[in-house]
């Protein structure tokens, strides 16, 4: 009965205008019982946050799942605020570019990380702070949830499992880094892995580390890829295996045979080896052969090396034995 008379009194004040009082009174209702149906009717004509409003369109249909035009209100609420949530959004993505174009890229990431606090299902967010944080466990916590997002993606699968390997091993992303022509992120790995640092000993190390991409980075040296390096490398040999095979034949290209194609393929694929484990860079065969941080043990680096040995070897012998047959009937 008093429940009734409060809920008249409610219904009045609101149709006279007094919204403040009624407000309160039809809170007061819901708070003392939330299945009151028609005082969070009357809370939906009367609130202002848009917060608010979707709670009492929530708590209707809970209530009563067919009110048809309390879900329509409902979705067009979700709808507004999808929307603008999308917008701001997208000015805070836009100011981080901004940012980052300006060098300013310590204040990026403090943007970047209010963005994923307010919104932990921005996938764009998340993934600029993988790619320029230097915080490890930070990386790795956005590439988990980036992970997250898509748990059939091979390539972000492959992302956090490099990310906890480069977590467990710094050293290899600092090397990672240089070889990729970034000298300041590696700078700040081992400025961050020195600040860890567990001995004298180790801390000179890393500080002679620091020292030296110091150096390269103020003599402006001209960082060439690892790619090139192991290109360069790899050319030596096959060029000198088709100048001897030219010399062998006389410059008469018939007396080229299939064998001896085939030992051209062998030497190029040995000196592909060879240069590969000698550069010890990043590559994605090492990935292939289950190298996680791309590089290689120094053990799978001396077999694949030993490999590309043999098969150059196999090829010079086999075309140093035809020589031989070919001119032994003209020797004394």
């Amino acid at each position: 009965m008093i429940d009734n008379r409060r809920m008249q009194e409610a219904i009045k004040k609101a149709k006279l205008g007094q919204e403040l009082s009624a407000r309160e009174l039809f809170i007061d209702l819901v708070q003392e019982d939330p299945n009151n149906k028609l005082a969070w009717l009357w809370l939906i004509g009367l609130l202002d946050d848009r917060d608010d409003l979707i709670l009492a369109c929530e708590e209707v249909l809970r209530i009563d799942p067919t009110e048809t035009r309390v879900r329509m209100r409902l979705d067009e609420l979700r709808r507004i605020e999808k929307v603008e949530k999308e917008r701001a959004e997208n000015a805070a993505l836009a100011k981080v570019d901004k940012l980052l174009s300006d060098g300013n890229t310590e204040s990026a990431l403090r943007h970047l990380r209010k963005i994923t606090k307010e919104n932990n299902k921005s996938e764009i967010a998340w993934s600029m702070l993988a790619k320029y944080t230097n915080d490890l466990v930070e990386k790795e916590r956005a590439l988990a949830r980036l992970y997250a997002f898509d748990p059939a993606n091979k390539e972000k699968k492959e992302a956090l499992k490099r990310a906890r390997y480069y977590r467990e091993n710094p050293l290899e992303l600092a090397v990672s880094y240089e070889e990729n022509g970034e000298i300041e992120k590696a700078i700040k790995v081992y400025e961050s892995v020195s600040a860890k640092a567990k001995g004298r000993s180790e801390w000179d190390r890393l500080f002679r580390e620091i020292n030296r991409l110091r150096g390269l980075k103020e003599e402006k040296i001209v960082h060439v890829s690892p790619k090139v390096t192991i290109a360069r490398l790899t050319l030596g040999p096959p060029l000198l295996f088709l100048f001897m095979l030219i010399a062998q034949v006389g410059y008469d290209f018939r007396y080229i045979s299939l064998l001896m194609g085939v030992e051209f393929l062998l030497v190029i694929v040995g000196a592909f080896l060879v240069a590969l484990s000698t550069a010890g860079s990043e590559n994605r065969i090492w990935k292939k052969l289950g190298s996680v941080g791309g590089r290689g043990s120094k053990r799978l680096r001396m077999l694949v090396g030993a490999a590309g040995v043999t098969l150059m070897f196999l090829s010079f012998a086999l075309l140093g034995l035809e020589a031989y047959v070919r001119w032994l009937p003209l020797l004394p």
